[in-house]
């Protein structure tokens, strides 16, 4: 557990061991799968338990149930928005998209 921001960041005592900026425009992205599973490296066969998401430059929508964001369909996850994804179903269908005319950039670092 760590403090992040004003808020406790509960990340099950996993490690932070990768990162990723993923901007996010008209057509629909997800996070990359090299990160959530990666296949070299020190996290090589390891599965993304926890994902810590911010949001900057631009407003969005997202799902994590499989389906597809929309401008209107969606949760909406505003510019300087954060978010704690957990478990590694949820990080594999998280789905974005930009609501708005400015492209959203998603940080994220992966928790192993």
């Amino acid at each position: 557990m760590a403090w992040f921001g004003g808020f406790t960041l509960e990340t099950y005592n996993r490690i932070p061991g990768d990162y990723e900026e993923v901007t996010v425009g008209v057509s629909v992205v997800g996070f990359s799968q090299a990160k959530i599973m990666p296949t070299t490296g020190p996290y090589a066969r390891m599965s993304a338990r926890a994902a810590l998401v911010s949001s900057e430059n631009g407003d969005i929508r997202f799902r994590v149930d499989g389906g597809l964001p929309s401008i209107s369909s969606g949760h909406y996850f505003t510019s300087g928005d954060t978010l704690v994804l957990t478990g590694t179903q949820a990080i594999q269908q998280f789905r974005a998209i930009r609501n708005g005319e400015t492209n959203g950039v998603l940080r994220v670092t992966y928790f192993y």
